[in-house]
């Protein structure tokens, strides 16, 4: 992996912001006849992004009325669950990609707007289990009026969320457990033990503002520490770009091996206007959960 590396001024002001959507409506990009019915999104194939949420809506609906979606509760704080071994050999990153791409889902999630059930693209997350266990970021949930989630893979298929297997407020973590056929193995990552050390080469695929399975790439810029109420958040810096829409996407190294789970941007600013509104844009820092803190939930 390469990357390039500006320097930036310092900052005043810090604005912070997780990395999914408010509610709202589709993409307008595509010119797609919304009349005929939407077309799964193909392996090796451009995406059309409007057209992908479209299809995700529909069989989402289709799981939705047969009464496969439900609400989801996060009374549980740990699970344990059968990782995938931990590679220690490099592999190109066009390898590592495909795989994280094929490991990676798109969320979405029904909600009661007025008198309707609405639907939304939520985030993102990625299977750390063959048996169909993803994880996400917790305050993807958060949403009060959600009626459940569904889950898009890469090849096109669409599962419900079943249940929560384990969460951490704490951190902001939460596994998933989508119901999927007897059987059936998915393509999981394996997640890394130890903190990614400073300036090792990472990439991201996410879902930023609906422009799902996009791949970023940069370095690991260094590790922190938050001191919340409720006990400390552990949070890693990258410079591989996302944005709304891509909580719970993996970061993942040379190994192919997710060291990271993507979690929020604070936005520095320079100044002040005369109405206290923040001012030159400076720099956009991109924070992901550490992989060795999901470790811990899932009883490693």
């Amino acid at each position: 992996m390469t990357f390039h590396f500006s320097a930036i001024l310092l900052a005043l002001t810090v604005a912070t912001g997780t990395a999914e959507p408010a509610k709202k409506a589709p993409p307008t990009r595509s010119r797609a006849n919304h009349a005929t019915t939407p077309r799964a999104p193909i392996i090796g194939q451009p995406f059309d992004d409007a057209e992908v949420l479209r299809y995700l809506e529909a069989e989402g609906r289709k799981l939705y009325k047969a009464g496969k979606v439900k609400p989801v509760t996060t009374a549980a704080r740990r699970c344990s669950l059968r990782l995938p071994d931990v590679p220690t050999e490099r592999i190109s990153l066009p390898d590592a990609a495909k795989r994280a791409e094929a490991a990676t889902v798109v969320l979405g999630e029904f909600f009661r707007e007025k008198d309707a059930i609405a639907f939304s693209s939520a985030a993102g997350g990625f299977f750390v289990s063959e048996s169909g266990a993803i994880v996400t970021s917790l305050h993807v949930l958060k949403e009060k009026d959600s009626r459940g989630f569904v889950a898009l893979l890469r090849d096109g298929r669409v599962f419900p969320v079943q249940e929560a297997l384990a969460a951490s407020p704490v951190e902001d973590l939460v596994v998933l457990q989508l119901e999927i056929p007897e059987g059936m193995k998915v393509t999981a990552l394996p997640l890394a033990a130890e903190p990614a050390p400073m300036g090792s080469q990472i990439a991201v695929i996410s879902h930023p503002e609906e422009h799902f399975f996009l791949l970023s790439a940069g370095i690991v810029s260094r590790h922190t520490v938050w001191r919340e109420e409720n006990g400390d958040a552990h949070l890693m810096t990258i410079n591989a770009d996302f944005a709304k829409g891509s909580s719970g996407c993996p970061v993942f190294d040379e190994r192919g091996v997710v060291v990271g789970v993507v979690n929020n941007t604070e936005s520095i600013y320079y100044d002040e206007d005369e109405k206290r509104r923040q001012v030159d844009l400076q720099m956009v820092v991109k924070n992901a959960t550490p992989s060795w803190v999901l470790r811990h939930l899932v009883g490693e």
